[in-house]
């Protein structure tokens, strides 16, 4: 089991924002949390990237309890890559914001320039390598930040509302891009979204939030009430 998380509870200005009782994510699949806006989404994806802690519960992460201290996130946060919903891009050519991750970890040139290919070719954007990044629409920014996560060969892809500012010709290549990345890389994906459409056709699990609490039961995915 790649996660699981119990008695999960985030508490912002005495408010609980996540309750969640019990969930499993199961490597090499994609799950979708759906939900409304302020529905707790995007917080649970940055505990699921080790970006914050909860208040309180427990996480295993491989079978391996998460401690939320920086010598021990370190590791972690190698291993899953969050893409924002709106990605900022660097002022340099798409090659090298997709190059940057193999850089910082010493990757030799020959190589990167491998690898950073073969993720711009996954995503449709191996045309678009030497041109401006600041200048390229939504759709292609979202397109090249997936590109950026692919490099640097996560366990774990986190997408924030992947389609939300994209056209609806995007919105159909990325979808297809993630479930490629699952199929050929065995990467697991969690995404959000508020689209059910979204979510029945690209997940094989969903899990709904309302007011951070589950509001129904995908007991394929772990879920309990």
């Amino acid at each position: 089991m790649l996660y699981v998380i119990s008695h999960l509870k985030k508490v912002f200005d005495n408010r609980t924002v996540l309750d969640i009782p019990f969930l499993e994510i199961e490597s090499g699949i994609i799950y979708a949390l759906l939900g409304s806006n302020g529905a707790g989404k995007t917080t649970l994806l940055n505990i699921l990237g080790f970006l914050e802690p909860p208040t309180q519960g427990n996480i295993l992460y491989r079978s391996v309890q998460v401690i939320f201290s920086t010598s021990h996130l370190q590791n972690l946060r190698r291993k899953v890559v969050l893409v924002d919903q709106n990605p900022i891009m660097f002022t340099t050519s798409v090659f090298k914001n997709v190059e940057f991750g193999l850089r910082i970890r010493r990757i030799p040139k020959n190589e990167r320039v491998k690898i950073v290919t073969e993720a711009l070719d996954m995503v449709g954007m191996r045309h678009f390598a030497q041109a401006q990044a600041q200048n390229l629409s939504a759709g292609e920014t979202q397109r090249v930040a997936l590109a950026r996560g692919l490099v640097v060969s996560p366990q774990v892809l986190l997408c924030d509302e992947p389609t939300s500012t994209v056209d609806v010709e995007h919105q159909t290549m990325i979808l297809n891009i993630l479930k490629q990345i699952t199929e050929e890389r065995k990467i697991s994906i969690v995404f959000t979204t508020h689209d059910g459409y979204q979510a029945a056709f690209l997940s094989r699990h969903t899990l709904s939030l309302d007011h951070g609490k589950p509001v129904y039961t995908d007991r394929d995915a772990g879920l309990l009430d």
